[in-house]
């Protein structure tokens, strides 16, 4: 692949993955007013910038060298990154738009699943490559964890 494809590849990645929060504007003041342990919202924008960039460099990397791959273990990839990003783009939607803690907790959860699941799969196409998703992962497992206790504080 050439170096201006995997740009603006990357460059449509992250863009993809900063999207919801574009359309869907956090409501910080619904965020603080919760019960229950919370991080600091500084937090957000930085952990989800380093994991937008890093996904952007996971998916350039596989399509860099997608004829080196099985092509149903690469299309399985593909298939679970495209599930995991629309569970994504609908966290801001439901948690801050209709306001509900439940729903924030069933797209966290689905999100940290369907990572998972990349990550798995990702393993049998780049084991180098599918530790770019390990934030992220570890990410899901500390945002299911205080999305429960929010919504059973609340």
């Amino acid at each position: 692949m050439k170096w201006l494809k995997r740009i603006l590849l990357f460059v449509l990645v992250v863009f993809l993955y900063f999207l919801p929060s574009l359309i869907f504007r956090s409501d910080l003041e619904f965020y603080d007013s919760l019960e229950g342990p919370k991080l600091p919202s500084i937090v957000f924008p930085i952990v989800w910038s380093i994991i937008y960039v890093l996904m952007g460099i996971f998916v350039v990397s596989i399509f860099d060298k997608r004829k080196d791959y099985n092509k149903k273990d690469f299309t399985r990839v593909i298939i679970f990154l495209v599930i995991n990003y629309v569970i994504s783009f609908t966290f801001p939607y439901f948690f801050f738009i209709k306001q509900s803690l439940f729903l924030g907790y069933v797209t966290t959860l689905l999100s940290f699943l369907t990572i998972t699941l990349t990550t798995i799969e990702s393993l049998l196409l780049s084991k180098k490559t599918s530790f770019l998703l390990l934030p992220y992962v570890l990410w899901g497992i500390v945002a299911s964890v205080f999305s429960i206790l929010l919504y059973l504080n609340n």
